[in-house]
């Protein structure tokens, strides 16, 4: 925002968030104002007089117009809305009225069209996150708009429509309706252009979703022609608004209104109507009903009539050259102020002229004409010794001549003096006037030019799809599984850099089958630039734009979240780590089953089991609980473990890559003989997504990218086998211990067994009696439980070594 009015007092927690939204380094402007005045009901008070007033004006001043009873509903259904805020809303709004009071530009608020749900089901829900992770509005390395998603879609040709993509871009639609009426309108365009690819693939829609035929180009033609001209002319928009706040010039208001006049009379060429009947359709009718209602809008008659109306009572030289008393064109009784001012300075004119008769008898001197000279007018020039009366005022001379101001001349002129200056206060009260009357039109005005905008957005967006091959989304009905099955899909922006060297990818997600994607990989292969552009494409395609793939079938979705990249908060203290969790559970909070999820290497801002634990859990939560679309990218071999809960539901994929057979050899059993070939790996990344878990990360081949000293990388590599060979040797010990313990829990039992049973040591005479177990056998299982339960290996050999002394004294006895 340009500025932000803060009502005191704030909690400390909103003090700490705007100090850090809007903090001195910014170019927020913020102004402070005490709301105490409102409590008790003050503010619904402050909001219901400032419509209790404009309602009184608008019946004194329209009370004979047709749009009286319009406006009226208007005023009745905005003021239904105010009064289903909540007290707080009420609070801000009564704040913002008394702040524009002073300006006088609270006439605004009174108007439904400065009003927009802050959130709506029509739209679907991003977090700022997601606008800042997928790089929607601008890039992460240096903040500006090249290589955003908006960069790359922005064909637009006026500034006002600009701002209108920026808008869709960042509030994709919700409604499957409003989504194909934008496809059908991209489409009809791009038919109109000759485009190929709108023909082949609205072919393979069902007919019964789309309102797409064969036209004649002629609506390319127009179209651009509007926008071309548009594109050389005045921001309209904002030039209407100056217009509505009487703060534009004559000549602002001349440029903009002529401007609506004459994109509304081209956009008529096209002929479109209220109501067509079969019959009597042109060949180059629009039939696209988004493109018919906007141009129905940019281009009604009666924008055309007000428009002709209010620009036959301005001078255009006069308005051109910014004179104010010669502006208005007085015509049906119209501004009889001014007539009157005009009459009141005409009369002046012609009784200071008159006057020279007078003098020229006085004089004798029939050819005597007023004279001006450095812009002092209705001097009388005469001879230096020449008599004239002693009352006359001498003005300035030279060697000969002496120029001289009669006393009824002067009398004269500031008569005239001052009927200019009436003249100038009723001219400047009547412009005033003028642009407070517009205030009706305004609404209507507004909408024409937001027609116009949405015509530039459509328009550039078929300049995308045309120039770049992208394809018509095609979208399921609401009733059916969430799925998201994309072929051959590519990055938007990625692709405009890479061009033909762009690696695509499928995409394959339902809700039936499997909705979550786990992704593994070497670093830079290729995983968060296949997480984004499917993300990327299903914005797109709710933005009502083609797509960069050879076929696109969705689902409408309701949000997109994602979890990406590592930041801190440092101001208002917070880690890194806290920052990544606190964005994980915003996502599990918020998602739904019908929300795209996209989670980059969540848990490695903590240490290694708790990050697996927290990305396992995470992920488990959403798929048993959310059961939405997950694509979840990680460098845990472990996670992929969840694939046996949830069988069906969950797919393991990799980026994949090419390597040597020496390089996996190298990898496998490094040493310090190995180490120094570590340069001479060759590493090829394929960028495709492939089935399966990747065998390594390739971090050290970052490193070396990365310009890390050899030396760093050299001990970084030997740490790493030996923590490879720990991990590994304690998995072994731990197998190895497993089977031991069952093998000897069989033994034990056994020899339990055959210890309780009476041993016969029978002599050939017969003598049988119990024998106790002989002495040691407890010692040498103590011993060798001991080993078995010990982590540590040098206590566990030295605990085997004692109950091997003990078993051999036992079997040698």
């Amino acid at each position: 925002p340009a500025e932000l009015l803060l009502g005191e007092p704030l909690s400390k927690q909103t003090e700490k968030l705007l100090l850090a939204y809007a903090g001195p380094a910014s170019n927020v402007r913020t102004e402070r104002a005490s709301r105490d005045c409102f409590n008790g009901g003050g503010a619904l008070a402050e909001v219901v007089s400032l419509y209790e007033n404009m309602n009184e004006k608008r019946l004194a001043d329209y009370q004979k117009e047709e749009t009286e009873v319009i406006e009226q509903e208007n005023n009745r259904l905005a003021f239904e809305g105010i009064m289903a805020m909540p007290d707080l809303a009420v609070q801000a709004l009564a704040l913002t009225i008394r702040h524009l009071k002073q300006f006088g530009f609270e006439r605004i608020l009174c108007l439904g069209a400065s009003f927009r749900p802050f959130s709506s089901n029509m739209e679907m829900t991003m977090s700022a996150n997601a606008l800042q992770q997928l790089e929607v509005l601008k890039n992460n390395s240096d903040g500006s708009e090249t290589g955003s998603l908006l960069q790359c879609m922005n064909h637009t040709l006026t500034i006002f429509g600009s701002r209108l993509l920026r808008q869709w871009v960042t509030h994709p639609l919700y409604d499957r309706n409003m989504i194909s009426a934008r496809l059908d309108a991209v489409s009809e365009i791009a038919e109109s252009m000759g485009s190929c690819n709108a023909s082949q693939n609205s072919s393979s829609l069902d007919v019964g979703d789309s309102d797409v035929t064969f036209v004649q180009p002629e609506l390319n033609y127009v179209l651009s022609s509007v926008l071309t001209t548009l594109a050389r002319s005045p921001d309209i928009q904002r030039g209407i608004t100056r217009i509505f706040h009487q703060t534009a010039t004559a000549s602002e208001f001349l440029a903009v209104i002529q401007t609506i006049l004459v994109a509304g009379k081209q956009l008529q060429q096209l002929h479109v109507e209220e109501e067509d009947t079969g019959e009597n359709v042109p060949t180059n009718s629009v039939h696209s009903v988004l493109l018919r209602k906007l141009i129905m809008t940019a281009s009604s008659s009666s924008i055309i009539r007000t428009a002709a109306k209010l620009l036959s009572t301005i001078n255009k030289e006069a308005a051109d050259q910014g004179d104010l008393p010669n502006l208005f064109i007085i015509s049906d009784g119209q501004f009889p102020e001014v007539a009157r001012a005009r009459t009141a300075v005409q009369l002046a004119k012609e009784k200071l002229d008159s006057l020279i008769g007078l003098y020229r008898k006085q004089l004798g001197m029939r050819k005597l004409e007023f004279m001006s000279v450095s812009g002092t007018t209705h001097l009388i020039e005469m001879l230096s010794n020449a008599k004239v009366p002693s009352n006359w005022v001498k003005v300035n001379s030279t060697k000969k001549t002496i120029r001289y101001h009669p006393p009824e001349v002067l009398a004269a002129l500031d008569q005239l003096s001052l009927a200019n200056e009436e003249l100038a206060v009723v001219c400047r009260a009547a412009w005033d006037g003028f642009l407070k009357a517009f205030g009706k039109y305004y609404a209507e005005f507004q909408s024409a030019v937001q027609a116009i905008a949405a015509l530039d957005c459509l328009h550039s967006l078929t300049i995308l799809s045309r120039n770049k091959n992208y394809v018509r989304p095609v979208f399921v009905n609401e009733s059916e599984p969430v799925q998201i099955h994309i072929r051959s899909g590519r990055h938007p922006v990625m692709e405009t850099v890479l061009q033909d060297n762009f690696v695509p990818n499928d995409t394959n997600l339902h809700a039936n089958g499997e909705y979550c994607q786990i992704v593994t990989g070497p670093n830079m292969g290729g995983k968060s630039c296949y997480i984004r552009q499917v993300a990327l494409i299903a914005i797109m395609a709710q933005v009502g734009s083609f797509v960069p793939a050879s076929s696109a079938k969705l689902h409408i979705l309701d949000g997109i979240h994602t979890r990406m990249g590592a930041s801190d908060s440092i101001q208002q203290g917070r880690s890194t780590f806290l920052e990544e969790l606190s964005e994980a559970s915003h996502i599990i909070h918020t998602c739904t089953a019908r929300s795209l999820v996209i989670i980059d290497e969540l848990g490695r801002g903590t240490s290694t089991h708790d990050g697996v634990a927290i990305a396992y859990a995470t992920l488990h939560h959403l798929l048993e609980q959310k059961r939405c679309m997950v694509l979840f990218v990680t460098h845990y071999p472990k996670i992929v473990d969840i694939k046996n809960e949830f069988p069906g539901s969950v797919g393991a994929y990799h980026v994949s890559y090419l390597t040597s057979q020496n390089e996996m050899d190298m990898i496998n059993s490094k040493s310090d003989q190995n180490v120094d070939n570590i340069d001479h790996e060759d590493v090829t990344y394929l960028y495709k997504l492939v089935p399966g878990v990747s065998e390594s990360s390739f971090g050290f081949k970052v490193a070396q990218l990365a310009q890390l000293p050899s030396s760093c990388i050299r001990r970084g590599i030997l740490m790493a086998a030996k923590l490879e060979a720990a991990v590994g040797n304690r998995e072994k010990n731990r197998s190895i211990q497993r089977s031991l313990k069952e093998a000897l829990a069989i033994d034990q039992e056994e020899s339990q067994e055959n210890i309780s049973k009476p041993l016969d040591f029978s002599c050939p005479g017969g003598i049988e009696g119990l024998i106790e177990p002989p002495d040691g056998y407890e010692e040498f299982f103590s011993y060798l439980n001991s080993a078995l339960g010990e982590d540590d290996l040098a206590k566990s050999f030295q605990f085997l070594k004692h109950a091997r002394s003990i078993g051999l004294e036992l079997i040698n006895r």
